[in-house]
């Protein structure tokens, strides 16, 4: 009787550890999507990653709404002046790692850290929209828009 209560205690807590690990090391991702429920519901055309720690998105949306909606959330936006730039990270490098995307590289040449530099971050400059603010942890929010393309950028990171 005692080997058999040992074992149901063993079990419940390794189904209770696995169900703690499989919540921290899951991961949702998209290319193309029509909706996301954490980003504003006028956003389409939005590419993301989001786990435990992050949540990256980037996404076409009217620059209107998405200064509306960035304001609900309490992280106003403002435009950046002459001589501001800021940048924000992008989810493209982490999707083409994970073979979500198809990377534009080309392993024979040496413009890797070029095109990781373009692809892992996006500049915003005079004219475009930014927010940020940053945790004593590592952690934060970089929010920007481009207003020329009509892109919203979303960087969120728990530390």
């Amino acid at each position: 009787m005692k080997m058999k209560k040992c074992a149901v205690v063993g079990l419940a807590l390794a189904s209770i550890i696995g169900a703690f690990l499989w919540q921290f090391f899951k991961e949702d991702h998209g290319v193309g999507v029509d909706s996301v429920s954490w980003l504003p519901r006028e956003a389409r055309n939005i590419t993301y990653i989001r786990n435990d720690a992050i949540k990256v998105a980037e996404f076409d949306v009217e620059r209107e709404a998405f200064r509306r909606w960035c304001a609900r959330q309490e992280m106003p936006l403002r435009e950046l002046r002459d001589g501001e730039e800021h940048t924000i990270l992008r989810c493209r490098l982490i999707l083409e790692e994970r073979g979500v995307l198809l990377s534009a590289r080309d392993p024979n040449k040496g413009e890797n850290d070029l095109h990781s530099m373009q692809q892992g971050s996006k500049k915003l400059g005079v004219g475009d929209l930014f927010y940020e603010e940053r945790w004593s942890n590592g952690g934060g929010y970089s929010i920007g828009y481009d207003v020329r393309s009509g892109r919203g950028y979303y960087y969120h990171s728990r530390h």
